[in-house]
């Protein structure tokens, strides 16, 4: 947790209501027509998921010196996300990639392949937003800003009730877990642990740990399936109280609280049935 996002004081909610030229409602999203056909369908389902207007929904109450474009855009085969110049970017391509990698069937908890995929969209954007946040608002960064970035996302989507919550991890989880176990196929390299990410293991394991951390009721099976580590878990609840603390004293003086909670219980998922219990799916491929 030292690659957190900081832990000296940027500002107070005093402050941050006093500057004229920070202002709720700057985040606006837009889905540009793909330039390849076959993400079309893509576009249709962001579309009829309501991802980006989501997003907005969510993310309104921030206040912000100049707007924040969420943008979703054809990338000539490249598969990124990124953030620039005030525009948070995820490529059609890299939805794509998630597509790929999502469960076919369903996850072990229920969770449709179209849920999984939702969930980890979203996770894709909030890392981009949590990029969009440190530079707009010169917030400090002790550490990875991409370790500090995961986190950014990972406390927003840990805000929401437990049900949504769960969700959330879940397909968010099985995309990281999927990376990681193709990962681990191979020998890494040296250089693999000079990349400014971390490894896709140790993102699954730190989500995993920040949501067993937050509530362990509701998370429980990370520990009893034995996917999250005993010995990582026992510390848990402390570093989830980190992230918390961090979190509290630098990013949310920046929000509208009063509208903040507002946007955390009015903004609707538009999720599938759950699986039934006896219905096929997919296991996360377990990372030995």
């Amino acid at each position: 947790m030292a690659a957190l996002i900081g832990l000296a004081v940027l500002s107070t909610p005093a402050l941050a209501k006093k500057n004229p030229s920070m202002r709720t409602d700057q985040i606006r999203g837009v889905a540009l027509p793909p330039k390849d056909v076959k993400h079309q369908p893509i576009h249709d389902a962001l579309s009829e998921r309501r991802v980006l207007e989501l997003l907005r929904e969510l993310l309104s109450p921030l206040r912000l010196p100049r707007r924040l474009t969420l943008q979703v855009k054809s990338c000539d085969g490249t598969i990124d996300a990124s953030y620039e110049n005030d525009i948070a970017t995820v490529c059609y391509e890299y939805i794509e990639y998630i597509q790929q990698n999502a469960p076919k069937l369903g996850t072990p908890g229920g969770l449709t392949p179209a849920d999984a995929i939702t969930a980890a969209t979203l996770d894709t954007f909030l890392h981009e937003v949590g990029h969009a946040v440190f530079d707009m608002l010169d917030v400090p960064v002790l550490g990875r800003e991409e370790d500090a970035a995961d986190y950014f996302s990972a406390y927003i989507l840990l805000q929401f009730a437990p049900e949504d919550a769960h969700r959330l991890i879940q397909g968010v989880g099985f995309l990281l877990a999927t990376e990681a176990k193709t990962a681990l196929e191979k020998t890494p390299k040296a250089t693999t642990f000079a990349d400014e990410h971390g490894t896709p293991a140790q993102r699954y394991y730190n989500l995993l740990c920040m949501a067993y951390g937050s509530d362990p009721k509701t998370f429980a099976n990370a520990v009893l399936s034995g996917r999250l580590p005993k010995q990582r878990a026992e510390g848990c609840a402390e570093e989830y109280k980190m992230l918390q603390r961090a979190f509290r004293k630098l990013i949310l003086p920046h929000f509208d609280q009063a509208l903040f909670k507002s946007a955390h219980s009015k903004v609707r998922f538009k999720w599938d049935e759950m699986i039934l219990p006896d219905a096929e799916r997919d296991a996360p491929p377990p990372l030995e």
